[in-house]
């Protein structure tokens, strides 16, 4: 065997092991990867369709399987008409469980006044704000609030259908004037 045989055959030895290894890199990665359903969507709130008003909510579309995200959205004001923001959202199955709906925030020196969350279908209330779960940062400062969709407070969980989430600014002008800007956050596993 000559020398130029002896190192192509080692080069295509190694090219073959090179490539057995990509193709097992490869097919880890897809192994690895979670499904396109359980993505998280993320959209500009002020772009979206809708105008935030009860008859005209700011649409998040079909939620099913998947985290949406609608970021940046404006500080709710007090004032009528302006410590209220309507978003809906659509569950093409029940929700499962752990799901939730609601927003994250950080309160500030002049906007310590949460965005607080509750939860509608038609003219019913399904639940208040009252249900909502509080998150908060390291130093212990509130950061977000949340209603669970499924497992729902009484049990089950949220049917299929579309709903409305209402965020509103609860407190009064005294303590703060707005909100801070917020985040709305659906996540239907």
């Amino acid at each position: 065997m000559t020398l130029i045989d002896r190192t192509l055959g080692r080069l295509s030895h190694r090219a073959g092991v090179v490539a057995a290894a990509v193709v097992t890199a490869a097919a880890s990665a897809l192994v690895a990867a979670p499904p396109a359903s359980a993505a998280t969507y993320q959209y500009d709130c002020r772009r979206l369709l809708g105008s935030g008003s009860y008859s005209n909510p700011v649409s998040l579309g079909n939620v099913t399987g998947r985290t949406v995200v609608a970021v940046n959205c404006p500080p709710l004001t007090s004032g009528a008409g302006y410590a209220n923001r309507y978003f809906s959202f659509t569950l093409t199955r029940p929700a499962r469980v752990p799901s939730y709906a609601g927003a994250s925030f950080a309160l500030e020196a002049t906007r310590r006044s949460a965005v607080n969350p509750s939860l509608s279908r038609g003219a019913y209330t399904i639940m208040h704000t009252s249900a909502g779960v509080w998150t908060y940062n390291r130093a212990g400062v509130a950061n977000g609030r949340y209603l669970p969709l499924g497992p729902l407070p009484g049990g089950g969980v949220l049917p299929a259908g579309t709903y409305r989430l209402n965020l509103q600014k609860l407190d009064s002008p005294l303590r703060s004037i707005s909100t801070p800007w917020f985040n709305v956050v659906v996540a239907a596993s």
